[in-house]
């Protein structure tokens, strides 16, 4: 048996013995998870196993491989139970989801083998079981969120300069915060993998999976507007490496996919609010279209810095170089790729050529023509190079975030 967050012995043996009451009544594997699909308590095995079981038992983590397609079939925004079907490319053995739920709230999972197929009487079964568990499940939710109103608090006060030192003091004198190390935000955008929520949720579900993990290393966190905001110690890039994977799983494991993801140090306090500001610019900057969930760092952001305190959006490009706005009204699509292939490569031809898989000739034959557009000096002027640069640069990122 695992051991529940928050939870005292007794409670985990109520849980375990209506699992296995259960599992005697219908001769069928019972286990329940709690939110993020981690094994709370599991019957003695009976009947037809899977990897995907024999993994959560032998590990106590969630099914990672798996867990966009289960997410994808609304086992996590049902109110009702929910089949799985076989699923081949997983080596998952059909099951029903029956999803724990108190006052709307999501509390856990709990899971049977749906091989032979479950039947109505036994539906009912273990709907009788899912009501007998939601209250012993439902008083660590209050714990819970408690913790989660804690954390946010704490994170809303350290990122606002002028209460920063003393709630990175309590946080470190509540254990909220590790002892030593370096401070860090971490900014994630994040969004929905699946449109429309029971009527009853809250929106917190992010917020209160977050509280609900107990780390070597805790940070503060907060979730508003589609944002996840964290404020981490870390002495390592290894400890800020699993802090970003800890964010990654959880925002995962509650529904949710990555969209955006910055961060920034804080050489003190009293700057955990500025640098909130860079790692949500970093995170606009990140690249989700390339399937990537690393978080983009604001030190190695380079060039892009000059931009920082400007909007990334259309208007700006053309606010910054009159000659950008010009080329992409009047030119195509191959002239202004052609300029920032040529900027990047340092006016190099050859490899301009290389990085567009272009003839020598047919780059001529451009420059030729955006000099046509743009004057001769478009490209030679220093300033105005750099400023065309800088703005097809924004555009070609703009460009990317929308495909």
């Amino acid at each position: 048996m695992s051991k529940v967050d928050g939870s005292g012995p007794s409670r985990l043996s109520e849980m375990q013995a209506l699992v296995d009451d259960l599992a005697d009544a219908l001769h069928r594997s019972v286990a329940v998870d709690n939110p993020r699909f981690e094994l709370l308590c599991a019957s003695a095995q009976t009947g037809p196993i899977d990897q995907i079981r024999v993994t959560a038992i032998i590990d106590r983590a969630p099914p990672e491989p798996p867990l966009p397609w289960m997410l994808s079939l609304g086992v996590a925004t049902s109110t009702e139970p929910v089949r799985l079907p076989r699923n081949e490319d997983y080596g998952m053995l059909p099951r029903v989801c029956f999803p724990i739920r108190r006052e709307g709230a999501l509390l856990g999972y709990l899971w049977l083998f749906d091989e032979p197929p479950v039947t109505e009487p036994e539906m009912s079964d273990a709907g009788s079981t899912v009501s007998a568990l939601a209250p012993l499940l439902a008083s660590d939710d209050t714990e819970i969120r408690r913790r989660a109103d804690e954390l946010a608090r704490l994170l809303t006060a350290a990122t606002t300069r002028q209460t920063a030192s003393a709630a990175v003091r309590e946080a470190l004198d509540s254990g909220h915060l590790p002892p030593r190390g370096d401070l860090r935000v971490h900014v994630a955008e994040v969004r929905r993998r699946r449109r429309g929520k029971p009527a009853n949720q809250d929106n917190r579900d992010l917020e209160l999976e977050l509280a609900r993990r107990r780390l070597a290393r805790p940070f503060l966190a907060r979730y508003t507007d589609d944002r996840l905001v964290t404020v981490s110690m870390n002495t390592t890039a290894g400890e800020i490496r699993e802090v970003e994977s800890t964010l990654t799983r959880a925002v995962h494991a509650a529904g949710y996919e990555v969209v955006g993801a910055g961060t920034a140090a804080a050489d003190t306090a009293d700057e955990l609010e500025e640098s909130t500001h860079r790692a949500q610019f970093a995170a606009e900057l990140s690249s989700p279209n390339t399937g990537s969930t690393r978080f983009q760092q604001w030190e190695d952001l380079g060039s892009w810095r000059l931009l920082y305190g400007r909007p990334l959006r259309q208007d700006t490009v053309r606010n910054l170089s009159a000659d950008a706005d010009r080329l992409l009204r009047n030119g195509s699509v191959e002239h202004w790729k052609t300029v920032v292939a040529y900027l990047d490569a340092g006016r190099r031809v050859d490899a301009t050529c290389e990085a567009l898989s272009i003839h020598r000739a047919t780059l001529y034959y451009r420059l030729n023509r955006i000099r046509e557009l743009l004057g001769d000096q478009a490209l030679d002027d220093g300033w105005r190079a750099t400023a065309l640069h800088v703005a097809l640069k924004l555009h070609q990122h703009l460009a990317d975030r929308q495909a």
